[in-house]
């Protein structure tokens, strides 16, 4: 077990492929125990991946192990363009034909679930062209190592074309937005930053604005909307990222040259609020090219997102690692602790996603204008929004596959061939599987 715990977590497959082994390796890895305990052991929940969006296909997923086991598309068939990803939920705006946000949808990667949630009210596209969003676990006493999924919020601020910033929260718990609240600056307009990075920090959210000396920071408590005031710094320009550091503080991440520096906001003797540098770390060594400006950052600043111009590059921290894996320059990280008890251990292909045993289906009521809709709660497969508006109720689709008995048929027959060493009759079986799926 002790070797066990120390499989990466960056890997998924390595559990997975370890519950193969025998029948007291899969009970043990399957539990709920050792899951709890490889947590525990490796702290903070690993990058599995990212998002990306692209303007041709719009958002997909590109994992960063060869045994990932997340769709590359959303399986709604729809275009999505991603605002947020944390604590093991995506949250994605639906694009219209003319680019016009539709609704939001809360998307539960491992958990094969996903909640479509309407607008707040104040926003009328295109009169708020500027807006950005964050979701997080709502759940008390939450840890964020495995969160639940539900209950969750999601936090929306926007500003219109005077200037004016508003904001207000949604909680799947009530089922509805809070009341709107707004700030404005005496003597600047100002714009929420959209493909920029916010911070969760304690109980407040903070949003990059497009003028270098202000942050648009909503309490979660409180539910206001303020302002902070940054130091005016040129060198910053406007290559920086929002980021809690690991003293729980706001922090910011920029690149000067080659060098990657990390600023943390602390309270001085007097009260007042000053920026101290954390660290300094010269890329010029690690990387290929000549590093341009810093995209993204996993939650503990572990890994960084640089773009270059060979690409988008992950920098380690710790171990100095750097790969390319991108080329493009918006992507959000997917951080998360996939362990074999999340999938019901190893799942036959024919119930993981269409037995009604594993999808679960809830309905909840959302205010849109003046009317109630309903929203869908479903599988990954199962899961379809209407082509033709949000505003119509998501159905759930209904089809049938014949094959369906032929299928557990042949898997029970690749099963016993495992057990019997015949692995090559297996493969055939299981290929016959997939094949008529």
């Amino acid at each position: 077990e002790e070797i066990l715990l120390r499989l990466p977590p960056e890997d998924p497959g390595c559990l997975f492929r370890a519950s193969l082994v025998c029948k007291p390796w899969r009970s043990r890895l399957t539990g709920t125990a050792f899951s709890r305990l490889y947590r525990e052991f490796h702290r903070t929940p690993p990058l599995l991946g990212f998002f990306e969006n692209d303007e041709t296909v719009l958002c997909y997923f590109s994992p960063l192990s060869p045994t990932s086991p997340f769709f590359p598309v959303h399986p709604g068939k729809c275009s999505l363009f991603v605002l947020d990803s944390r604590h093991g939920l995506v949250l994605s705006n639906t694009i219209g034909p003319s680019g016009e946000p539709l609704c939001l949808i809360v998307w539960d990667l491992v958990g094969h679930r996903q909640w479509r949630l309407s607008l707040p009210d104040f926003v009328d596209w295109p009169t708020f062209p500027d807006c950005a969003a964050a979701v997080l676990c709502a759940a008390d006493g939450c840890d964020h190592l495995n969160c639940p999924g539900d209950p969750f919020r999601v936090v929306y601020v926007g500003t219109d074309d005077d200037g004016v910033a508003q904001a207000c929260v949604y909680s799947s718990e009530s089922c509805a937005w809070s009341p709107v609240t707004s700030c404005e600056h005496p003597e600047l307009p100002l714009h929420v930053r959209l493909s920029r990075p916010n911070a969760l920090v304690g109980d407040a959210v903070y949003f990059l604005c497009t003028q270098e000396t202000v942050v648009l920071r909503y309490d979660l408590f409180s539910q206001e909307l303020s302002m902070i005031h940054w130091p005016a710094m040129h060198k910053w320009k406007c290559s920086y990222i929002l980021m809690r550091m690991e003293d729980d503080m706001l922090g910011c991440a920029y690149l000067q040259e080659s060098r990657l520096e990390l600023w943390s906001m602390e309270a001085d003797t007097d009260g007042a609020v000053k920026w101290a540098t954390r660290r300094v770390v010269d890329l010029q060594n690690l990387l290929p090219s000549t590093p341009r400006y810093v995209i993204s950052c996993t939650d503990g600043f572990r890994v960084f997102f640089v773009q270059t111009d060979l690409g988008t590059f992950t920098v380690e921290l710790n171990s100095g690692r750097v790969k390319k894996v991108s080329s493009s320059s918006e992507v959000i990280p997917y951080t998360r602790f996939y362990t074999p008890d999340l999938a019901g251990g190893i799942t036959p292909p024919s119930t993981m996603a269409s037995s009604s045993e594993n999808v679960e289906t809830t309905q909840d009521k959302h205010h849109v204008g003046d009317e109630k809709e309903k929203c869908v709660e479903k599988g990954e497969d199962d899961f379809d929004l209407e082509e033709n508006g949000w505003e119509e109720e998501a159905e759930e689709e209904e089809w049938g596959w014949d094959g369906e008995k032929a299928a557990n048929e042949l898997f029970a027959k690749g099963s016993k061939a495992i057990e019997e060493e015949q692995f090559v009759h297996a493969i055939h079986c299981f290929d016959d599987v997939l094949e008529s799926r």
